[in-house]
């Protein structure tokens, strides 16, 4: 090995001291301590709908009882196929409340990839949004031989199916309520033999190199990314989320179902993908976590309004980015800045940049995060200019989310921050990233073979290549199947060269 950096384990956190163990547990302990906060919004024909910790409790204790009612036993397997709703809030919880294990799928899956996935998982319910994802269920449905129930989210054009193996997803709930009242011990003793070692969810990771893998991930090891994750960010509780990334995604259970629930957030689900930058303006979240490709189409936006506006407007936009450009390079390359700067920044600031975060939805942003694919250093140059600071982190679906993150008074461009507190991260002698995280998967169900491969000891086999500089920030340089081998063994990896490439404008 060549490397290893490890950040120190942290002390006791004061929203977590009862430290609960699964997802289920921390969530009934947050509807004791919020009560009639408000826990979720959706945003439903012009008007945000808000609901309450309590109310969000009820609905997954409803879900829960209403799988059992239908049959669901420990570790059963539950799929759900929708975009992004209160709706899956509750049946992400409400399967695991059972003790059953969630299978996440894209919405914009096709049939034969939700196909695979349900078989694959042996998933005896499917919870589906909407017709459209109804018929994907419908045409592959006589191949799924385990598959005993569909429950539909939203029934609008299904409302003339006489299927009896197909109800509702209010049938559900009302299902629920209804074994609840006769038999209200049911809930309470499956949360008693709920432990940490339970399968929490299958994440199927990407199949561009084959049939998707299942993820087995605990509650531990998601629970376990929480107070790390927590941490590195400053999350603070309280905090406005905006959910608008596939929910099957790790990255967006981690930051709006974990990180949401445990420190009391208000998470407010997007209307539709169509009207994310309208929906980012009215919540004016305080944490948002993008890709590289948001960000470029934000940063896009500013340049076209610009671009039409008057010859003024422009002028004095150019002056204040100059501005903001010199400020933040002084200040990121550690230089003592003037107080003549200092005073042009406050007022570039006050005259142009507030506007635009304003504009943007960006005016509230404490924490602005972005990952999951290399992004032009050109972005994150102009939204700190700004007033901005995007913070780069990297992760995987097999360490449940996060294991760097970008400390936020140290941003360097290039790199993808340092360890999580309480991490280790190793480069293997042909550059491969390891991480020994308490957020590590227990392996692909049903795959052995590339369980076997990902997952050596204790240690994940990232498939990425990269190096820590010398101040301890990783630098991602390729993915090691891709390394070109020299005649001279010298391993070359062709991401580096294209990432230089992004930050060209032409």
């Amino acid at each position: 090995m060549k490397a290893t950096h490890t950040e120190p384990s942290m002390s006791g956190d004061r929203y977590l001291n009862s430290k609960p163990t699964t997802l289920p547990h921390i969530l009934f302990d947050r509807v004791k301590r919020y009560g009639n906060r408000v826990a979720l919004r959706q945003k439903r024909y012009g008007i945000w709908n808000e609901i309450s910790w309590k109310e969000y409790g009820e609905s997954v204790c409803d879900v829960a009882a209403g799988l059992i009612d239908l049959g669901i036993l420990p570790g059963d397997k539950v799929a759900v196929l929708s975009e992004d709703r209160l709706e899956w809030f509750y049946a992400e919880l409400g399967i695991q409340t059972a003790r059953a294990t969630t299978v996440g799928i894209y919405p914009t899956d096709t049939k034969e990839q939700s196909s695979f996935i349900v078989g694959h998982s042996e998933a005896r319910v499917w919870i589906v949004e909407d017709q459209e994802q109804f018929d994907k269920a419908m045409a592959t449905r006589s191949k799924l031989l385990q598959l005993e129930t569909i429950v539909v989210i939203d029934k609008k054009g299904l409302h003339d199916v006489e299927d009896p193996s197909v109800i509702s997803f209010s049938e559900l709930i009302q299902r629920g309520r209804d074994l609840r009242e006769k038999r209200s011990e049911l809930l309470e003793e499956r949360l008693n033999d709920l432990n940490e070692d339970d399968i929490a969810i299958y994440a199927y990771t990407s199949g561009t190199t084959g049939d998707p893998k299942g993820a087995m991930i605990a509650h531990s090891s998601l629970v376990g990314v929480i107070r790390p994750a927590a941490r590195a960010i400053e999350m603070q509780e309280g905090e406005e989320i905006l959910c608008y990334l596939p929910l099957c995604h790790i990255a967006e259970r981690v930051v709006s179902i974990l990180l949401g629930m445990t420190y009391g957030a208000t998470v407010n689900c997007i209307e539709e993908s169509e009207t994310l930058f309208e929906n980012l303006q009215e919540v004016s979240p305080t944490l948002f976590f993008g890709f590289p490709r948001l960000w470029e189409r934000l940063m896009a936006q500013i340049e076209i309004e610009i671009d039409d506006s008057s010859w003024i407007h422009r002028k004095f936009y150019r002056s204040a980015l100059n501005i903001g450009y010199e400020y933040s390079r002084q200040v990121l390359a550690g230089e003592k800045v003037s107080a003549g700067l200092t005073l042009l920044k406050k007022v570039a600031d006050w005259l142009v940049f507030w506007k635009l975060r304003e504009k943007l939805g960006l005016r509230r942003m404490r924490f602005a995060g972005c990952g999951g694919a290399p992004v032009a250093p050109r972005v994150l140059e102009f939204f700190h200019a700004i007033g901005v600071k995007i913070q780069e982190g990297y992760g995987q679906t097999e360490v449940s989310g996060f294991c760097t993150v970008m400390p936020a008074d140290q941003l360097k461009f290039g790199t993808i921050g340092k360890p999580l507190p309480g991490m280790d991260i190793r480069i293997a002698d042909d550059g491969e990233i390891l991480v020994r995280s308490p957020g590590n998967f227990q392996g692909y169900f049903k795959d052995p073979e590339k369980t076997a491969q990902a997952l050596r000891g204790d240690w994940v086999h990232t498939g990425d290549v990269g190096e820590f500089d010398e101040e301890g920030f990783l630098k991602i340089t390729g993915r090691i199947k891709d390394l070109i081998i020299l005649s001279t063994g010298h391993n070359i990896a062709p991401q580096n060269l294209e990432n230089l490439l992004k930050s060209s404008p032409y």
